[in-house]
Order: structure tokens, then sequence, then C-alpha cells
């Protein structure tokens, strides 16, 4: 048996928690094969952004509404997998674990990006401004305020809950606790961003409930994926409510964001208005959760596949970070001949370019896993 098969027989093994066995979760792979796919899609439907009154703009909206769960929900795995860290390891491990795995995919990430515009502007649209102050100096400056590839806010962001785990990590086994910090969190965060939304000027709101902590929308998500994970909800609904529930909020979002951007009227927003469509939106929050439960309760169907299909998805889950670090390489770039018309497709058929982007960004990284583990295994041997 080799390296990787044996690794993967110890993923598929019970993990030893509280005296119990309990098997690897599938449905968190799932989901973030799926959190993955949609967050292409969002970024290969961004002509939303350019409101027009054709199918195409409708087509992008449609699709903004019903992917926008996706950095929601990977904020909900890292909390369901996180915040009970202490049951596993000390809070330095923790910390050891999870900064040098997120810092390093950040600053190396970085690193190959802006060589990647600095040196070949050309090929990526939107490149030229770093070509033209490339250098050291310029390099930590847009570092430090995420202005290389601005989608790797999902790292600085994850870093700042990290920071937040081991004060959230005690709390977590009281269950009336975590119920008001979730409670707390979803009235700044998403009620009061929705009442500013409906017209209520927020100067009523500012002085009192301005709290930065509890205004972060990315927080609610990571304590909801442990509540969730671990309390449930009172209701228990079966597959098909959870799915309907998501169709129904992501319906919702769609047509929301047609009306507010004025689709059905003479003239359309010359900017496109997203709260309705966004992480912040209370629709999302039920997106968000309903996917969760969804894939939650689909866990047993997903345990009987075999051990080949479960391998298949998680070698596919596995690639998830190196997908959402590159995959806005191929949807920008600007390459002409057959394969830059190939990947530039987005413009008419921004589905179909959010396979074809997932597919060769997967495959990409994937290979490129393969080398890096192969190289260590030579070196190791020596």
């Amino acid at each position: 048996m080799t390296e990787e098969q044996l690794a993967t027989e110890r993923g598929f093994a019970s993990e030893r928690k509280n005296g119990k066995a309990r098997t690897h979760f599938v449905f968190v792979d799932v989901l973030n094969i799926v959190s993955c796919f949609a967050v292409v899609c969002l970024h290969t439907s961004l002509g939303v952004f350019s409101p027009q009154r054709t199918r195409l703009w409708a087509f992008q909206e449609l699709m903004q509404a019903v992917f926008i769960f996706a950095v929601p929900i990977f904020f909900m795995v890292s909390g369901m997998n996180l915040l009970d860290y202490r049951k596993k390891y000390s809070t330095k491990v923790f910390f050891k674990k999870r900064f040098v795995r997120v810092g390093r995919a950040l600053i190396l990430g970085s690193i190959a990006c802006y060589l990647l515009f600095g040196l070949l502007p050309g090929l990526f649209y939107g490149a030229q401004s770093i070509a033209d102050s490339f250098g050291f100096v310029d390099f930590c400056k847009r570092f430090l305020t995420n202005s290389i590839i601005d989608i790797y806010w999902f790292l600085y962001s994850i870093i700042y809950l990290y920071l937040l785990t081991p004060l959230l990590s005690k709390i977590v086994h009281d269950r009336r606790l975590m119920e008001y910090a979730i409670a707390l969190t979803l009235f700044c965060s998403i009620l009061i961003p929705a009442v500013k939304a409906i017209g209520i000027n927020e100067k009523y709101f500012s002085p009192l409930l301005s709290w930065p902590l509890f205004s972060s929308s990315a927080l609610l998500y990571f304590l909801l994926g442990y509540y969730l994970e671990n309390y449930g909800l009172p209701v228990r609904w079966k597959a098909p409510a959870w799915a309907g529930l998501f169709v129904g909020s992501a319906a919702l979002m769609f047509l929301g964001g047609l009306c507010w951007n004025g689709f059905f009227q003479e003239t359309m927003r010359t900017e496109y208005y997203n709260y309705l469509v966004g992480t912040a939106s209370p629709l999302c929050v039920t997106s968000a959760v309903s996917l969760f439960m969804l894939c939650k309760t689909l866990e047993p169907f997903f345990q009987r596949g075999s051990d080949k299909m479960k391998l298949m998805i998680r070698k596919v889950s596995s690639v998830s970070l190196g997908v959402y670090m590159f995959h806005l390489l191929l949807v920008n770039l600007t390459l002409g001949g057959p394969i830059g018309g190939f990947i530039t497709l987005g413009q008419t058929h921004p589905f179909i370019k959010a396979i074809v982007v997932y597919a060769l960004t997967g495959i990409a990284v994937y290979i490129g896993k393969w080398i890096i583990a192969k190289i260590k295994q030579i070196a190791s041997s020596r």
C-alpha cells in the first residue's frame, strides 16, 4: 500500500472523541467542493456589477443569488472543525497548525500572483497597475492592504477568526452562551444592516450598536457551523424540506436583486446594488444554513457510498484551497487564440466558464500537490 493510500485509510478510519468512535464526515467534503465551485461561479458572473436589461445580466444575477453561500459555508465548516480544538491539542499547537497552513498559503499565493501580474501584465485583466509599480516595497504595501488579488480577503478574515478561537472555544460547550453569542452577532451583523437597507438612517444605530467584534458576519457563520453540527435546530426536517428552503431563499434573492436594481422599471440603476444578494443578507444566512443542514441530513446517504466514491470526494475536496487561491488567474486571463477564447467565454456563458475554470484549476492544483509530495518523498529518502 502506498503512502497516499495509507493516509487515505487513516482519514476514513474512526477517530476517538470522548471515548466514542466518529467517522470522517463526508458531507463536509461535499460542502467544500460545492462551496469552492460556488466561489468560481461568483467570479465568472461579475458582469452583474454593470447592470443591463439583458438576459445575460439576469442570468448572472441568478448565479450570484444561487451561489452567494460560498464563503459563508467555508466559515461554517471552519467553525465546526475548530471551535472544540481543545479536545485535540493545546492552544499553542492550534496556532502553529492553523497559522502555518493559512499564513503559508497567503504569503506564497500573494508572491506567485504578484510575480505573474507584475512580469506578465498583458496576460491578466487589470494587472498593468502592478507592473507599473512593481517592486518589493510595492508588494509589501499591497500585501498589507490586500491589493494583490482581492479574493484573499477570506484568508485575512479567517486569521481574525483564528485569533478569536481560543476565547470562543471557552463558550462552545455552553449551549445558552453559544445562543447568546449567535443572537448578538446576528443582530449586529445582519439585522442592523437590514434596517439600514430599507432606509432607516444609520445614525440611530451607530453610537450604541456599532460593535466591531459582533458586527462581523464572518463570526456569525463561524459560530453557526459549530452550533448546527453539535446542537442542531429545533426543527427535524428531512432533506427535501431543507432543499426547498435553499431554493426559496435563492429565488427571493434573485427576484429581489432584479427589482432593487430596476430590471422591471424604465431605467435601471447605474451601479449594482448587492445588499440583498450579499453575505450580510438575511436571505444569505437562510441559504447557507439550509444548505449546511441539507448536506448534514444526507450524511447517512454519503456514508453508505462505496469507499472508492468517498475517496474520490475527499480527493476533490483536498484541492479546494488551491482552487480558491488560483482560479482567478484563469478567470482574468486575457490570452488570445483558441485557448484564450475558450477561457474567456464567460462573456456569454458564465456558468460554462465556471465549470471549465474549476476543472482546469483543480487538475493543476492536484498535479502540483502530487509533484510536491514526490519531491518531499525523494528528499526524505535521502
